[in-house]
């Protein structure tokens, strides 16, 4: 990637963290209209990050075919030919390995480039051996055929579908898998298919594409006045690229989570980097100052919680998931004094706004509103011992007991010494002696806990993936 190319802004297309880097992608495109070798050199960036497959978080081969999408309408017919042939055969690799993200881009591309692809789409379905894959996709692209006068391009066309439905006709395929060459006929006009039709909507009873069969029969007979739904190619790059950009984003996120063995701790691990992330947003920036000195440590045990209790990723919070962690786990777990929990509604909900406006979470704004309706309950909750777990009861006692909390050694003498009491009750009420270990109020570093250990509170988790991930001095469990 020499001379003028490489003045582009080639790492913008290797960015993961923002937004789509929409400047970059048009700048490029205007560039793949005045520099032919520019294509080369997006073909070549494209492969790398194809054949580098998805063990890192990567979007090249997204906004490479939306380079070339943007670009096309100012093409000439052999660049946009060029692209196409690219363009075809890397939807049907897409279709060996399952991609379906890639697939949806990659035909979106192929069909902005027009009718110029055609003769390489019936190419390599003559060639396509796999009825799943790809195949769907590039026998939707011959709708493109609607669009040329080329009378010898439009009868290859009708003869490829032709011989599609047959197979379907005889039991060779699915009839769900011929319904795209049943729809380019009956756009077309080609009554000749009718009967065929017929027989394969009878063939298709059981089956969810009866319907489609019906409705080409419907728009071949002049039934209908039916116009069918804009395909990909015709819509705007932003409004196909956008969405799925976000689902490839969310498959990285919850792809982290999986990769991550336990030593690692995923869902630790992914809470304080959206922690991290959300502090830094414009979000937080609006907090007032007293909330922003805990909304790192709220934001980190909302999706701690979430992950560890309830086993919801942050893309998958919902308002069951929060009712749990803010009405009962918060309550039961952190010891606080009341201005705490103050905070929790409102840094949750900056959080909130936050995560819809990154495109982790959707329906946020009903979620910001259910929380905020909960505000009081989640203050009452958390001061109201009946809400309260073993820990952070023996925790409160102390407290009121006049115990420094935030120091380590004075709770384990303060446990120390109710472990003495209880004993000597059990033998003045003549019972005999047992082991008894109280739930043990965490600090960090506690000595005698191994990470692996199960927790003392009585979850059944190991210490590290329970009281032990806390890690603030003035809230604890």
């Amino acid at each position: 990637m020499e001379g003028e190319t490489s003045q582009l802004p080639w790492e913008a297309l290797k960015h993961t963290e923002g937004d789509i880097p929409w400047s970059a992608l048009y700048e490029f495109a205007a560039a793949v209209v005045t520099d032919n070798s520019l294509i080369g050199d997006l073909v070549e960036l494209y492969e790398q990050a194809w054949e580098s497959g998805h063990d890192h978080e990567h979007y090249e081969e997204y906004y490479v075919p939306a380079i070339f999408a943007l670009a096309a309408p100012q093409l000439s017919n052999d660049r946009r030919r060029e692209i196409g042939v690219f363009l075809v055969k890397k939807l049907a690799e897409a279709g060996y390995d399952d991609a379906d993200i890639s697939m949806e881009v990659l035909t979106a591309a192929c069909g902005s480039m027009g009718t110029v692809v055609l003769p390489f789409v019936l190419e390599t379905i003559a060639k396509e051996p796999d009825h799943q894959g790809a195949w769907y996709h590039l026998w939707g692209l011959t709708e493109l055929v609607a669009k040329t006068e080329d009378a010898e391009l439009r009868t290859s066309i009708i003869r490829a579908c032709m011989e599609l439905l047959q197979q379907a006709d005889h039991g060779e395929i699915d009839p769900i898998d011929a319904i795209n060459a049943a729809w380019t006929l009956a756009i077309l006009g080609h009554t000749d298919c009718k009967k065929l039709l017929r027989r394969l909507k009878k063939k298709a009873v059981k089956s969810l594409c009866q319907g489609d069969y019906a409705d080409a029969l419907d728009l071949l007979d002049g039934c209908i006045d039916f116009t069918p739904p804009a395909k990909l190619w015709e819509m705007p790059v932003k409004e196909w690229l956008e969405p799925r950009w976000q689902m490839a984003k969310k498959w990285y996120r919850k792809k982290s989570y999986e990769s991550c063995d336990d030593e690692t701790d995923a869902g630790i691990q992914r809470a304080q980097e959206l922690a991290g992330l959300f502090l830094e947003s414009s979000e937080a920036s609006e907090l007032a100052e007293e909330l922003l000195e805990d909304a790192g440590f709220i934001v980190c045990r909302v999706l701690e919680y979430a992950w560890e209790y309830v086993g919801s990723s942050p893309e998958e919070l919902d308002e069951r998931v929060l009712s749990e962690v803010l009405l009962e786990l918060f309550p039961r777990k952190l010891t606080a004094e009341r201005e705490f929990f103050e905070k929790v509604p409102p840094v949750t909900e900056a959080f909130l706004k936050w995560m819809g406006s990154e495109g982790i979470l959707a329906n946020t704004a009903r979620l910001v509103e259910t929380v905020l309706d909960w505000a009081d309950t989640i203050v009452a909750n958390s001061m109201d011992p009946e809400y309260w777990g073993m820990a952070k009861s023996l925790t409160m006692q102390a407290k009121a007991d006049g115990v420094d909390i935030g120091s380590q050694e004075a709770l384990q003498t303060y446990i120390a010494d109710y472990n003495r009491r209880l004993y000597q009750m059990n033998l003045s009420d003549q019972l005999e002696p047992r082991d008894f270990t109280p739930p043990i109020p965490i600090v960090e570093h506690a000595p005698k806990i191994g990470r692996n250990d199960p927790c003392p509170c009585g979850s059944g988790k190991k210490y590290k993936k329970c009281c032990g991930s806390v890690r603030n001095t003035n809230v604890h469990h």
